[in-house]
């Protein structure tokens, strides 16, 4: 039989494209293209970025780097899968090779950086499952590119320990500063632990800029300052304990990126709480929530504190059975006893009474525990008394009235005071006390 040999060149053909198609031999990449030929990164919104378009006609593994006059590759994707589709990006000269440079004698992690001025090669290659590859490729300009980075120098945290307890002592605070060389797109400051747990997520803390602190608007150029504490002064818990890394990062406009690094460790974190122990104080002679108290004599109570938090709590004296005239208040017994740690300080927890015509808010202060009930520590040659965690201490004193309440003088009250922090129980057991003659 003859066959025609028109018939016979068509059959090869079409089965030559079958097994060009089917058998997985056509190209891997298509419609390739980059445009505009010629970019200037440096956000001036003229030619700023080039657009990348390709497809992937199958299963492939693609990178896309542009390659220098010295020969040098500068990968903007690295070995990404990639499933078959079209694709299409925008490229402003950024590039992610991240490397260290030492400022101010400490190491800088520039993270992303715009590729200076020059002609580049661009290449896109594709690999697909069997080891097959097609590289694709062309060339681009950048001109005028925006390459300084937004360094930060003298990234400093201060102390390296940190005891988010609101104690008062000088552990409580963390200050962050840094001077920024250049404006920033977004600027921050956060901690992650040192040693996460594996399969757990990151956890990142982030530290709020303190405009107080700075001497620039967020972002700017200049010195930036951030005070730390831990959350504890928006009664959040702080950080678990442990090691942390301090994170500086900043981005400008046009991608340039840098990162800088501190250590943290974090102890005795924890937002302090106690409580007067079932909201009541013992008040000595009372009767239907009436004291009577002959002029010269004392109005006397015991009451009970409760550690109720995580962390120990610091106190001071004056010291539980102290005793007050009415005529002082602690500033004037501090004086009196020539007792420098008797008057107010930051973070000192004290036990209170206070009544309804004072003009200074609970007078009459003691610690809230008998020294046998705290623990005594040694900080910066000081002794320093903590009511621990779970622990109780007992409270007792007296007020003697060397002279009459002013008028209209009636209601008495306890308070448990976390000082130049807040009240933390106010209005406890409200009596009313009759001061009369002798």
């Amino acid at each position: 039989m003859r066959v025609n040999a028109r018939f016979l060149c068509f059959l090869f053909a079409a089965v030559a494209t079958f097994a060009l198609t089917g058998c997985g031999l056509a190209p891997i990449l298509s419609d390739v293209r980059v445009a505009p030929a010629v970019i200037s990164p440096n956000a001036d919104g003229t030619d700023d970025v080039a657009h990348i378009n390709y497809r992937i006609n199958r299963l492939a593994t693609v990178s896309i780097y542009f390659v220098d006059a010295e020969g040098g590759r500068h990968y903007f994707r690295r070995e990404q899968r990639r499933s078959p589709g079209k694709y299409d990006v925008y490229w402003g000269g950024v590039i992610n090779d991240p490397r260290v440079r030492v400022v101010d004698g400490k190491p800088m992690l520039v993270e992303s950086q715009v590729l200076p001025d020059g002609l580049y090669t661009w290449v896109i290659e594709a690999v697909d499952d069997a080891g097959r590859s097609q590289a694709v490729q062309g060339q681009i300009t950048i001109r005028d590119a925006d390459t300084t980075l937004p360094e930060l120098h003298n990234f400093t945290v201060i102390p390296a320990v940190f005891r988010p307890n609101q104690d008062g002592l000088r552990d409580d605070r963390v200050a962050v500063s840094y001077y920024l060389t250049k404006k920033a797109e977004r600027a921050q400051v956060y901690l992650v632990p040192a040693n996460p747990q594996p399969g757990q997520p990151l956890l990142k803390y982030p530290v709020a800029e303190k405009p107080s602190a700075s001497t620039v608007e967020p972002g700017a150029a200049g010195y930036h300052g951030y005070d730390y504490d831990g959350g504890v002064d928006l009664n959040a818990e702080p950080p678990p304990d442990g090691d942390y890394i301090v994170y500086g990062e900043a981005e400008d406009r046009v991608g340039n990126r840098v990162v800088v690094s501190a250590t943290l460790t974090i102890q005795e974190g924890g937002k302090p709480r106690a409580e007067v122990a079932g909201g009541e104080i013992d008040w000595q002679g009372e009767m239907n929530r009436v004291v009577g108290v002959p002029l010269g004599q004392s109005l006397c109570f015991t009451a009970t504190i409760v550690n109720i938090g995580p962390v120990p709590i610091r106190t001071a004296g004056p010291w539980p059975g102290q005793k007050y005239k009415f005529s002082q208040n602690y500033n004037a017994l501090a004086a009196a006893q020539g007792e420098e740690s008797w008057y107010q300080q930051a973070g000192i927890w004290r036990f209170g009474v206070n009544f309804d015509t004072t003009g200074v808010d609970f007078p009459f202060r003691w610690a809230i525990g008998r020294k046998e009930d705290l623990e005594e520590r040694i900080i910066d040659g000081r002794p320093q008394y903590y009511l621990l965690p779970g622990k109780r201490g007992q409270v007792s004193g007296c007020i003697e009235f060397d002279q009459k309440p002013p008028v209209g003088t009636n209601f008495w009250w306890g308070g448990l005071i976390h000082e130049f922090v807040q009240v933390v129980n106010n209005d406890i057991d409200r009596i009313s006390v009759a001061v009369g003659a002798p």
